[in-house]
């Protein structure tokens, strides 16, 4: 009996510790968010120093692709369009070098923007155009780990069977890679067996890796990660405080990274929410997860967090209301017993501010969705529209196509071949290219009737002329950047659709960007900001 008795004391004292180090943890973390724009005017600071260095080196081309380097791999996990751009700089400095190495390890940066802000198509289409056979290992481990992080991310966000396990398996391929590259006993080592053994689900062999990884790392972004991962094996194995304590390590480390493109306190949301029921706490934390989301620019952050918060805001304002409905019968109750109108008026009054705030929170969060949502969508309402089109237009010519066959063997078996001869001399191919390009023409101001009078705002008058704007109908140089805002950037691709060769592309886009009054490196951003006009 007396070991029995001790045993439930032993218990609760463990989880009455347990309690208080959760509740010191959670104090921890809102110091920190309090004070994360401190670490951001850190990271700001070292931003600002490099950006002094790469403009002041214009004429160092090997220092140009050094800085521009460095300045994408701080604005990586903290800001997706300046990363997108250095990545960019990287690229355009390494082809001019003619550093075919340099060049791979610049599309490999590419591919990592496009999968943080959650384009997996353009991830995978350009990741899989990129040959790392003859590069070295530096470069091979960049390589596979955003490859290894594509799969991995894949899998997660299109969760259906067999296509999950497919990802899952090339994703394990890429982390065997990496694995073989690292140094022994290093922290990134141990963290990639970490993540194989947890994707195998091995799961008690990947938390031994990972707190060996913590217990050496001194990188906060790696510290995060590996927390996070340990957070998540533990909420598997259903040890639920030692859970939420390592998300929370996870979101104090971001914030000491000054980390936007993150998922501790949208996983620390989750749980609590599920887990904890701390309603006040989980919307407090989704909301700052949203902005960091559309700080980053992640569209697939935003579409995660979308999915959990009007939940967690149903939920605070379900509690409010619950709050607000037994207060007014205890109210009622105090008033009918103690005569204290004026009491219970003044109570009542402010919870109903209080749920005039809420709902006041949640129509802006239900605009922000909103938005997030519309920009999504018309990416999709584009393609779909262009497919549609062009669907038609390539029944036409394959009708046309089976007519000429028809002719064809008709002439054949009539051994008509001096008709045969001329028919094909009178064939007018350059009407047809005309008529592709009136289609295409026609096609795109449909979807953006404003395109033309908004090109042409961005040029001083006197230059119209020059660069053919007088009338109303889509340019050689309009049709460049038409495909562009459709989201065509490769002047390859542009090229082959215009019958162009690619220097002729970069010589028109190069011309058309110095004429304007926008910057040239904001020009193309000013061609994507032209609206589409909804269906």
């Amino acid at each position: 009996m007396k070991k029995i008795i001790f045993v439930i004391m032993f218990v609760n004292f463990s989880n009455l510790l347990y309690s208080e180090n959760l509740d010191s943890m959670f104090v921890e973390l809102d110091r920190y968010i309090a004070k994360s724009d401190y670490y951001i005017g850190i990271k700001e600071n070292k931003i600002g120093g490099l950006t002094k260095k790469f403009k002041s080196n214009y004429r160092n081309t090997t220092l140009q692709l050094q800085f521009s380097a460095e300045l994408f791999e701080e604005y990586k996990s903290f800001k997706y369009d300046s990363a997108y751009y250095y990545a960019l700089k990287t690229l355009d400095i390494a082809k001019n070098l003619n550093n075919s190495e340099k060049v791979t390890e610049a599309k490999t940066r590419l591919v990592f923007c496009y999968l943080s802000s959650g384009l997996f198509k353009e991830a995978f289409d350009l990741a899989t155009s990129i040959n790392v056979k003859s590069c070295s290992p530096t470069i091979k481990l960049q390589y596979y780990k955003v490859m290894a992080r594509l799969y991995y991310d894949l899998a997660d966000y299109n969760s259906v069977k067999p296509f999950k396990s497919q990802y899952d398996n090339s994703g394990l391929k890429y982390s065997d890679s990496i694995i073989s590259l690292l140094p022994d006993n290093s922290s990134e080592k141990l963290s990639s067996l970490g993540l194989l053994k947890m994707k195998k689900k091995d799961y008690n062999g990947a938390a031994e890796e990972f707190q060996q990884a913590l217990a050496i790392t001194a990188d906060n972004h790696e510290y995060a990660i590996a927390a996070s991962s340990l957070g998540y094996i533990y909420t598997v194995t259903n040890q639920n405080d030692e859970a939420t304590i390592h998300i929370i390590k996870a979101a104090i480390a971001d914030i000491k990274s000054s980390t936007k493109e993150t998922v501790a306190l949208r996983l620390l949301a989750a749980q609590l929410y599920q887990e904890k029921k701390d309603i006040n706490r989980a919307y407090k934390y989704i909301k700052i997860a949203l902005d960091d989301a559309v700080c980053y620019n992640a569209r697939h952050r935003k579409i995660e967090i979308g999915s959990i918060l009007p939940i967690i805001e149903k939920e605070r304002i379900d509690a409010v209301e619950h709050q607000r409905n037994m207060l007014i019968w205890m109210v009622s109750l105090v008033s009918i017993l103690l005569l204290s109108l004026l009491g219970t008026t003044l109570i009542i009054y402010k919870q109903l501010n209080k749920i005039k705030a809420a709902r006041l929170t949640i129509e802006e969060q239900n605009e922000k969705l909103t938005t997030v949502n519309w920009e999504l969508k018309e990416t999709s309402n584009i393609k779909d529209k262009y497919i549609g089109h062009f669907f038609y237009i390539n029944y036409q010519y394959i009708d046309k196509l089976e007519h000429i066959y028809r002719m064809i063997n008709r002439k054949v078996a009539s051994k008509q071949a001096e008709e045969l001869a001329k028919m094909f001399k009178e064939s007018d191919l350059e009407n047809e290219r005309t008529n592709m390009y009136k289609s295409f023409d026609e096609t795109f101001l449909k979807l953006f009737p404003e395109f033309v009078t908004d090109f042409k705002n961005l040029f001083p008058p006197e230059e119209w002329d020059e660069l053919n704007l007088e009338n109303d109908n889509l340019t050689i140089e309009m049709r460049i950047f038409a495909l562009i805002r459709l989201g065509v950037y490769e002047s390859e691709k542009i090229g082959k659709f215009l019958n162009y060769s690619v220097h002729t592309i970069n010589t028109y886009k190069t011309k058309v960007k110095n004429k304007s009054i926008v910057p040239n490196e904001l020009f193309e951003k000013k061609i994507m900001e032209i609206k589409y006009e909804k269906a």
